[in-house]
């Protein structure tokens, strides 16, 4: 079963701290209603509280969307939890909010931050990438994130998704200097 929108068209600001600092998103359901629908719920159940920024591609993104408890994560996989595709209606910029997928109808909860300046080729013909929002507030706490993981040596993080989603933030136990999101909450809507 795929998700339709139900809320009116507008703006919504989303206010979330990590451990690198905090970042303001404003997502714009005139360009992706059921990928913001999807945000702002995400953001209401909690549901990004203490999850990791866990993979980080210098120049390309910054990834997140598995939640910290995998019985959480689980309320949010799964076939009938899957969002329809929505046609990009906004080239990716540095801070571009996207939902990660695998596939046609395939996004869920993962999400990520597009970084310059190879980020702005995302977008084009992945039918799950479409543009959500941007940060408007602290694209230097990603810029941060950056630099702890360059500081940290840890090679590719991306393979950890799949253990993070059985296990929770227990699965990334050897790379204890991922930077986290604390907290997210919805601020106030235009």
């Amino acid at each position: 079963m795929l998700l339709t929108p139900l809320a009116p068209l507008g703006q919504q600001r989303v206010a979330c701290d990590t451990t690198a600092g905090p970042f303001t998103v404003l997502l714009n359901e005139s360009l992706s209603p059921l990928g913001v629908m999807r945000v702002t719920d995400l953001v209401k159940s909690g549901f990004m509280e203490g999850q990791l920024l866990y993979r980080v591609i210098p120049g390309l993104l910054v990834q997140f969307g598995v939640a910290a408890d995998p019985a959480v994560t689980a309320r949010w996989q799964g076939r009938a939890r899957r969002i329809a595709d929505e046609p990009n209606k906004m080239p990716f910029l540095h801070g571009t909010l996207s939902f990660a997928g695998a596939g046609v109808n395939s996004r869920t909860s993962h999400l990520f931050v597009a970084l310059s300046p190879n980020g702005m080729r995302l977008g084009r013909g992945t039918p799950h990438e479409s543009t959500l929002g941007h940060v408007v507030e602290g694209m230097e706490t990603f810029e941060r994130v950056v630099a702890n993981y360059r500081r940290s040596g840890y090679k590719d993080t991306g393979s950890l998704q799949r253990a993070l989603r059985t296990k929770g933030n227990a699965a990334a136990a050897d790379f204890p200097l991922l930077d986290r999101i604390r907290a997210c909450r919805l601020a106030a809507r235009r």
